[in-house]
């Protein structure tokens, strides 16, 4: 582990040190944990964490909470807008700073596609509740990730899958700013790491590049905001690895790189999920937390999200799996933790 990397840990660790000594993390493979099933007219139910290890679930149309961790009982928090029932994936929840605010994902407009209203929006609920606010509508979104507080970059895609982009949202001006562009193949995940840098990747391409992740540094994320001048997938990017489908692209306490999904469509990888080391490409471990077997089994496509801001709890949700179970992943077993 290089220097620069080890400082990022050690910072990023100073930050949580006090919500160390007041919260307990489980380290769990399986947990009978089920996530709510999807509102009418929606294909799945999002999920993230809170900062005190309950999940959060957008089902579509509802977000609710964990009464407990542990339970399968979700408590309502608020709701999409009445007319957008049914309009709505879901692509993704994402859980602001300290637990006071979510931001929510709709994707292409669920059963209401390609009704242009329903395809794109992104709103933003408090923790408070109540009904959830229109913040930015960015067609086709698929995945989202926060660098700082109120900066959040966001993939997204076209209904050919020939082509994605990342955008940068401001939740303080509402500005969409195309950050990375060119993107060969369907959407995939997008993730930033401790300092700065942001991930991207390919979700599907019939040219074989399916899973393809790159590295985009800060600065010149930096430059392409400030100048309005997009980034070039092939040009700018620094290749990382080729993982399945690229999704996830979450980062734990230990700057590893999580990713999720699988090349169901071009036989490629799939049935686990990988830790990858982001500076050698290399993967570090292959988990398949239904059987323990990431090499046989029947098909499997895992959606996660990783504890914040302790980062060191992966939850995972096979997308074929009609009961939403949640698997619980130990990200960091280097790192002593605090158990119940």
């Amino acid at each position: 582990m290089n220097q620069e990397k080890k400082a990022s840990i050690q910072s990023r660790a100073a930050t949580v040190a006090a919500i160390l000594l007041t919260m307990s993390i489980t380290t769990l493979s399986g947990q009978d944990v089920m996530l709510p099933p999807p509102d009418t007219g929606s294909f799945g139910t999002a999920f993230d964490f809170l900062p005190r290890g309950q999940i959060v679930a957008f089902s579509g149309f509802e977000v609710s909470v964990q009464g407990q961790k542990g339970s399968s009982t979700f408590n309502s928090v608020g709701t999409l807008p009445p007319e957008f029932l049914g309009g709505s994936d879901p692509a993704f929840v994402l859980t602001g700073p300290a637990g006071l605010f979510f931001v929510l994902g709709t994707g292409a407009g669920g059963s209401r596609f390609p009704d242009p209203p329903f395809n794109g929006s992104i709103f933003v609920l408090p923790r408070t509740g109540g009904q959830a606010e229109l913040v930015a509508s960015i067609p086709f979104h698929a995945s989202a990730t926060f660098r700082r507080p109120l900066e959040l970059f966001i993939n997204r895609g076209e209904a050919s899958f020939s082509s994605s982009a990342v955008d940068r949202l401001s939740l303080i001006t509402k500005r969409v700013r195309r950050v990375i562009d060119n993107i060969p193949g369907a959407s995939g995940g997008v993730g930033a790491n401790f300092r700065g840098d942001v991930f991207t990747g390919i979700g599907f391409d019939a040219g074989g590049r399916t899973g393809e992740i790159r590295r985009f540094p800060r600065r010149a994320v930096n430059r392409a905001i400030r100048t309005n001048d997009a980034l070039d997938f092939d040009t700018d990017g620094v290749f990382v690895a080729q993982v399945l489908s690229a999704s996830g692209l979450l980062f734990d306490l230990e700057g590893d790189m999580w990713v999720s999904g699988g090349d169901l469509l071009g036989g490629g990888q799939q049935g686990f999920i990988a830790e990858v080391d982001p500076e050698t490409g290399q993967i570090l471990r292959r988990i398949d937390p239904t059987d323990g077997d990431p090499d046989s089994g029947p098909p499997v496509f895992f959606n996660i999200a990783i504890s914040d801001p302790i980062s060191c709890k992966i939850a995972a949700v096979d997308s074929f799996d009609a009961n939403r179970t949640v698997f619980f992943i130990d990200a960091c077993p280097g790192i002593p933790l605090p158990k119940h």
